[in-house]
């Protein structure tokens, strides 16, 4: 499919462009211990968020040196809810090496995040009152998704919370947030709700495909919403191991999401939006190369 793997050379530029960005603006802003603590934290990130909110920018013909910059805020918001997120499930091993906690100690690890949200706040801030309001509600949305996380760990709490919405506050605010301020960035006000639901859309579809992915390596470190997604779909399907059914389950929580995008104004400004979900998807599904080679094909030609 060459028009993929256009898309994969492309997003791969763009991630670049971003991490070049990053580097840039924390070695301007920190040195010593600190420099080291936080270069940690943000780095290997995939930068899914901040390259959305490029496309959605460059599709609406919005400033890219200012959408770059808001992409390193959203970049570094992701990274503090990241090390959060390692604190509360206990994970000692992100993309292969240790995490934050687990390196440098807890007491350190907890003050990193608030380094880092207060710096992406303040980025926004900079660029305009819009900005800093999407950023403050999304790390509001996303605060609250950790908390429902928390409280999914506890398996008497799982008939008390709907799965859809823990992932849509943890994740899918996330996206949203970086969608909408791609589309602020063009100053374009009638695609402004049609971005924020893409996003949503694709952060449930992500966070979905992740809880799937966790749910079938059995990964103890998972974190609530993955288990309270074992619960979900031992609800819908019992506890068949049958790949087939446990890939149709998926498939049909994942189109409905992908119709939301489909009949978003932004599908048809840009080839990149059209595929990027599927992108997305097949990300968090390297982590089982069988999976992968399931859906691979099907997802690829699903738009």
């Amino acid at each position: 499919m060459p028009q993929f793997e256009y898309l994969i050379k492309k997003l791969d530029e763009k991630k670049n462009e971003i991490d070049r960005a990053i580097m840039d603006y924390i070695r301007k802003k920190y040195d010593g211990e600190l420099y080291e603590l936080v270069e940690y934290a943000v780095g290997d990130g995939k930068r899914l968020r901040g390259i959305v909110l490029l496309l959605i920018s460059e599709a609406l013909e919005g400033e890219q040196k200012k959408a770059l910059r808001l992409a390193v805020s959203a970049e570094l918001g992701h990274s503090a809810s990241l090390v959060h997120d390692d604190i509360i499930d206990r994970s000692v091993e992100r993309r292969k090496k240790p995490t934050l906690w687990k390196k440098y100690g807890m007491e350190k690890a907890v003050i990193i995040p608030h380094i880092l949200i207060s710096e992406s706040l303040e980025i926004a801030r900079r660029e305009g009152e819009e900005f800093f309001r999407v950023g403050l509600d999304t790390w509001s949305k996303a605060s609250m998704g950790e908390y429902l996380d928390i409280l999914a760990e506890d398996k008497n709490k799982w008939p008390d919370i709907n799965y859809r919405e823990l992932i849509a506050l943890k994740s899918g605010s996330l996206f949203e947030g970086a969608a909408e301020i791609g589309a602020l960035v063009s100053g374009k006000k009638e695609y402004f709700m049609d971005a924020k639901k893409y996003g949503m859309a694709l952060g449930i579809a992500y966070q979905f495909s992740d809880d799937l992915v966790g749910y079938i390596n059995s990964n103890e470190e998972g974190g609530g919403s993955q288990s309270l997604f074992s619960y979900y779909i031992r609800n819908e399907i019992g506890d068949s191991k049958d790949i087939g059914l446990i890939l149709g389950f998926f498939m049909f929580n994942i189109m409905k999401e992908f119709e939301t995008i489909r009949r978003s104004k932004l599908f048809e400004k840009s080839e990149y939006l059209k595929l990027f979900p599927i992108f997305s998807i097949l990300e968090i599904m390297k982590e089982n190369s069988s999976l992968y080679d399931l859906l691979k094909n099907v997802l690829e030609n699903y738009f």
